[in-house]
């Protein structure tokens, strides 16, 4: 009997069960981080040593959704603007454990929630356009990957929007990089089935067949099966949900009122906006008789406090449209391509006082909203042509004009072509904030919201009049500048050069035409005439051109002074900020102080407001504000730089008077060198010779000849005066007697001293002691006996002239000697 082999002994499961998925890392149970309807969110650490936030879950339906959660976000792994998984840790406890088992994964850390930031006192009523560009590219890229992998979020609101550290580079504009979260609501969908039926989400920002189940009867007997009547597809929920949140970013307030005890509102508001297609919002109002309510539709998103580009707002205004009407991820796509891809530029208005940034929207084929041009987006009227301003160029802009792709330059300042221009009114501000004790909690934080806003939003207003005026007297500088170059540099290369070929063409053939050809003498004289005319007219351009650019250096000096005196008021923001309390007791104690900084802010504005529109109280000549003088010097540019294109044309036409002429006696000329049989190297020789200039160099040589022989003759009347004796070619000063010596001092009418003075000063040379051939051959010469120390002029040509040089410059400096 074979023995039986033991039976493998029973493994009973090892408890607690923990699988780990990415990176470990160790959840702080006392550092909260969030807290959602389903999940807790936690601070924690990667085993790297990597900050995340750790999502957390132990009940049943906080486990399900999380672990669809994780699955969803392990599928988007490299999307941008949707939040990134790191590790994941499911852990299963002993049966019978109060918490059979947990869940939980962590992800990026950010640094901000978009909730956080509209709740900043700067953003209370909307964020400013660059973040809120940002937000609408990056929501964008976000449904786009969604829909790659046929994903629905279900629930997109601020409060699942996240802020990471970003920078303004490749089309984005602000420091904040937005990232799609929480996808405990979101629901993976078949490539071929685009429905859902599934009741989920915000009340306030549900889609209309969302909204119509929430005031179904069952709800409120809870025998509501959480399925809608209606399908919906992932566009309409989401994008109608993006379109509620994205409108509460730009205006502070959500498009549709929400009550908890009446959700008959939210329902009623939304089914009126699908009856009216432009409408983007609906605001509740009371009736005429005072029961009941009734709605207002808007058309166009409300920029009053936000003071949004009227570009963003047209196109911000298009993309709700498309959200509550004819929602298309598409067509979304393709417009918020064009907003971060779109030719930027900056345009400075001195009149409207502000500083617009505007993109270039012309691409977009398919809006249904009429671009505007950029004249309208800078508050001008219709029919006003600008001109633009840089630091480099300068351009003419029709008032129809929409594309700014042919402006090679970021920034402009704008001169609108007008004959009256309408300053913008600065609206005063109301500065009295009453925070009474006797106010309830709601009605004290609300004034102290406003407080805040008002003083961080009055910050931005002066910073962007101070940056405004700096850089509109920058740029006039400049262009003043750019003016004088471009006189000095028009009258020196085109015109003077121009002309004074035409004088030397004029000035050959006259001379070449005898009488026997009197057409070729009509023509040179016409010619003549034309040239002489054409300079003159030359001369009084020029004086023209001398003017504009006297006025221009002085305007480009003028135009420094345009730079407005700031008051520094360091670390303001940060501390004004600080000083937003939600607690009643902290608001009412901080009250008389929070009113001093607020108090500190209206002084530096009312300081550039006082510069910007007040006349100095100096007793300068010219007693005029910033705003007149910049006024004043961007119309004297446009009047300088009009006078100087007509004077350009001016001078351009009478060329072009000359060329026909000129054109008919070129041919002349070489018909001419062709009966004569010369060529045309031959004549060009010719013209030099025959030419005015040369003529004149002859006869400046012939005056200069008779000048020097005369010069000659008198010097050499005054050496034999003073005993000089010439043998041969050499002259030999002969010794004189004490008698003679006193007739020299005797007789000044016959030997002037200064005569005397001068000779002395002549360049001589002492005689050679080499033997001359002569004296080698032994033969006396003539002045064989004179001393060593006589003093000799060669007769050689090279010393010859170098006497007859110095000859020229002792007599030039006579008085009486003739040049």
């Amino acid at each position: 009997m074979l023995p039986t082999s033991a039976a493998p002994p029973i493994q009973h499961k090892s408890y607690p069960v923990v699988r780990v998925s990415g990176e470990t890392y160790t959840l702080f149970n006392d550092k909260i981080v969030g807290k959602g309807a389903y999940s807790e969110v936690y601070e924690g650490r990667t085993e790297s040593g990597r900050k995340v936030a750790v999502k957390t879950a132990c009940k049943k339906v906080e486990i399900n959704a999380i672990k669809r959660e994780i699955e969803i976000l392990e599928k988007l792994k490299k999307a941008q603007n949707i939040v990134q998984i790191i590790g994941s840790t499911f852990t299963q406890y002993t049966p019978g454990s109060v918490t059979p088992e947990t869940v939980s994964f962590a992800m990026e850390y950010a640094k901000s929630s978009l909730e956080a930031e509209m709740k900043r006192p700067e953003n209370h009523k909307g964020l400013s356009s660059n973040v809120l560009i940002d937000l609408v590219v990056d929501c964008s890229m976000a449904l786009s990957a969604l829909r790659e992998h046929h994903i629905a979020h279900r629930d997109i609101k601020h409060m699942n929007i996240l802020i990471f550290p970003g920078t303004p580079t490749r089309g984005r504009r602000s420091t904040h990089l937005f990232k799609l979260c929480d996808m405990g609501c979101s629901k993976e969908l078949l490539e071929e089935k685009n429905e859902m039926r599934t009741l989920v989400g915000t009340p306030n920002l549900l889609h209309p067949a969302l909204a119509k189940e929430m005031v179904s009867p069952l709800m409120d007997q809870n025998r509501h099966s959480w399925l809608t009547q209606t399908a919906y597809t992932t566009e309409q929920c989401d994008l109608w949900s993006l379109g509620c949140t994205l409108y509460f970013c730009a205006t502070g307030k959500l498009p549709f009122e929400y009550d908890k005890n009446n959700r008959r509102i939210y329902h009623e508001a939304v089914n009126k906006l699908t009856a009216h297609p432009d409408a983007i919002a609906m605001l509740i109002k009371p009736k005429d008789q005072g029961t009941g309510y009734d709605f207002q539709q808007v058309t166009e998103l409300p920029a009053k406090f936000t003071r949004y580009p009227k570009w963003l707002i047209c196109t911000m205004t298009c993309l709700l449209r498309n959200f509550f009407h004819k929602p298309s991820i598409e067509y979304y796509s393709k417009v918020a391509n064009a907003m971060r891809n779109g030719k930027r530029r900056t345009f400075l208005s001195i009149d409207q006082m502000c500083i617009v940034d505007h993109t270039d929207m012309s691409e977009v084929a398919d809006l249904d909203f009429s671009v505007p041009s950029i004249s309208s987006c800078l508050g001008y009227s219709e029919n006003t042509d600008l001109l633009l301003l840089s630091t480099t160029s300068s351009k003419y802009v029709k008032s129809d004009e929409k594309s700014v792709k042919d402006l090679p330059d970021d920034e402009y300042l704008v001169v609108p072509q007008s004959k009256e221009v309408f300053i913008r009114k600065i609206i005063p501000r109301n500065m009295d904030y009453r925070e009474k004790d006797d106010m309830n909690d709601r009605k004290l934080m609300e004034v102290r919201i406003r407080k805040c806003y008002d003083g961080l939003s009055i910050l931005t207003e002066t910073d962007e009049y101070r940056d405004l005026f700096d850089k509109a007297a920058s740029i006039l500088a400049t262009q003043f500048t750019l003016l004088v170059e471009e006189l000095g540099q028009f009258e020196r290369v085109q015109t003077t050069s121009r002309f004074a070929v035409y004088v030397d063409m004029v000035s050959v053939p006259v001379m070449l035409f005898d009488e026997a050809n009197p057409k070729a003498k009509t023509i040179s004289d016409h010619c003549i005439q034309q040239a002489k005319q054409a300079r003159e007219e030359l001369e009084r351009h020029t004086k023209v051109a001398m003017n504009i650019e006297s006025i221009a250096k002085q305007l480009s000096k003028e135009s420094e002074n345009l730079r407005l005196d700031d008051i520094d008021l360091p670390g303001m923001r940060e501390e004004i900020e600080s000083y937003f309390f939600h607690d009643k007791t902290a608001i009412l104690t901080t009250h008389v102080y929070s009113q001093q900084l607020i108090q500190h802010c209206l002084n530096r504005r009312n300081h550039m407001m006082k510069q910007i529109f007040k006349p100095p109280e100096s007793q300068s000549i010219s007693r005029k504000s910033k705003l007149q003088q910049a006024m004043d010097l961007a119309a004297s540019l446009n009047q300088l730089r009009s006078d100087y294109q007509r004077l350009q044309n001016t001078i351009s036409e009478c060329v072009d008077l000359l060329e026909k002429p000129f054109q008919e006696m070129k041919e002349i000329v070489n018909k001419y060198l062709l009966q004569k049989g010369h060529s045309r190297n031959s004549m060009d020789k010719s013209m030099h010779f025959l030419a005015p200039e040369f003529r004149e160099s002859q006869h400046r040589m012939k005056r200069t000849t008779k000048s020097c022989k005369r010069l000659i003759e008198e010097l050499n009347q005054e050496v034999e005066q003073l005993g000089f004796v010439r043998m041969g070619d050499t002259l030999v000063r002969a010794e004189k007697s004490e008698e003679e010596k006193e007739d020299v001092f005797k007789n000044p009418e016959i030997y002037s001293a200064s005569t005397k003075n001068k000779l002395e000063q002549l360049p001589v040379l002492k005689r050679s002691t080499e033997a001359s051939p002569s004296e080698s051959s032994g033969s006396e010469s003539p002045s064989a006996n004179i001393s060593d120390e006589s003093t000799l002029r060669p007769s050689s040509p090279k010393v010859e002239s170098n006497y007859l040089q110095a000859a020229f410059q002792y007599f030039a400096k006579k008085p009486s000697a003739p040049i």
